[in-house]
């Protein structure tokens, strides 16, 4: 993955990179997702995508101001059955800024397929959801506030846009059941945009992610989060290192489809185990770009009752302390629920 120069956010595309990966893993040995790149139109919107199937008076929805940079493309639709989630604005020389626009489902939503776009100047996107923490609509956002769970609650990444899915296509299977996203009525969806502008004059920046609907989802993929609280307190001297474990309960039963890991620069070790087990589920010394592992054929089923490990490593260079979120060991998996048939 590249990394465009002068920023050192690396949230965003690492995490995004988990939608590239599971697409390899869907799922269950029986399908994979379809992919493919679309031809970018003349104002950065993909074609083919079904873009414009939302409705026009939709358009703007809730999304307040922002959205001036990207121009007509950049107005999110929030009917029909192509959803568009947009935010932009003007990003100036040298300028570095996160957007998000925060809407509020009316309804369930059944997600079968989506594609994002970035433009000019977007350096990632994420998709996140949660209960409602803020007011619906477009403003200046904090991915490390966002994530924040002991502050704002538990939160779900549904999907990302990083420099090697801008404008790719996904589609979830559908054989011998429709696989997909499941985002229950009144939860905040979080289009959280990440512009940076290398250049020497102003440009529009403008981020997009269509979500196209319209088949009811059977097989309801989860991202889940292990990011236990005691994690807020996380200290990595200055030039020095530490080694930290920390435990989180399952609380349910489900089956583990992919693995992987988030740390930061610094992290030299990650290990996520079922501690009653000892068994590993991941396990790396890469801190940028971890390749998951993927349970395509092997059945990994977590019991309520089970906990999930934690084991990391870090050294910190600097002369100053590192803490969380400057610093992470977080544990991602994509789930499916044992109430699934045949699942678990």
């Amino acid at each position: 993955m590249t990394y465009r120069s002068g920023s050192r956010r690396i949230l965003g595309p690492v995490a995004s990179r988990h939608v590239q990966w599971l697409c390899a893993a869907l799922l269950l040995g029986v399908a994979a997702c379809g992919a493919s790149k679309e031809e970018p139109g003349a104002t950065g919107e993909p074609t083919g995508t079904g873009a414009g199937g939302g409705s026009g008076g939709a358009g703007g929805q809730g999304a307040g101001g922002g959205n001036e940079g990207g121009g007509a493309a950049c107005v999110p639709q929030l009917e029909g059955d192509t959803l568009r989630l947009a935010v932009g604005d003007t990003i100036a020389p040298g300028e570095e800024r996160t957007l998000c626009l925060r809407w509020t489902t009316p309804e369930p939503l059944d997600i079968s397929g989506f594609v994002g776009t970035l433009g000019a100047v977007g350096h990632h996107a994420l998709l996140l959801s949660q209960s409602p923490t803020a007011p619906d609509g477009v403003a200046p956002c904090s991915e490390a506030e966002i994530m924040d769970a002991q502050q704002n609650g538990v939160f779900q990444m549904l999907a990302g846009v990083s420099y090697e899915s801008d404008g790719v296509s996904y589609d979830f299977p559908s054989v011998p059941v429709q696989v997909g996203l499941h985002v229950p009525a009144g939860t905040q969806l979080i289009f959280d945009a990440h512009f940076l502008n290398t250049g020497a004059s102003d440009q529009a920046g403008c981020a997009t992610l269509d979500l196209r609907r319209g088949k009811p989802v059977v097989a309801r993929l989860a991202f889940r989060t292990v990011l236990p609280p005691e994690q807020y307190g996380l200290v990595v001297p200055a030039h020095g290192s530490t080694d930290v474990s920390y435990e989180q309960v399952a609380g349910e039963r489900f089956r583990v489809v992919a693995a992987s890991s988030h740390m930061h620069e610094g992290g030299t070790h990650f290990r996520m185990s079922v501690k009653e087990t000892d068994q590993t589920l991941y396990e790396t010394t890469a801190w940028a770009e971890p390749q998951p592992t993927i349970f395509s054929a092997q059945k990994i089923v977590i019991e309520p009752e089970q906990t999930l490990k934690l084991d990391c490593s870090f050294q910190n260079p600097l002369s100053t302390d590192m803490r969380f979120p400057e610093q992470m060991c977080v544990g991602g998996m994509y789930t499916l629920p044992c109430t699934l048939p045949g699942a678990c």
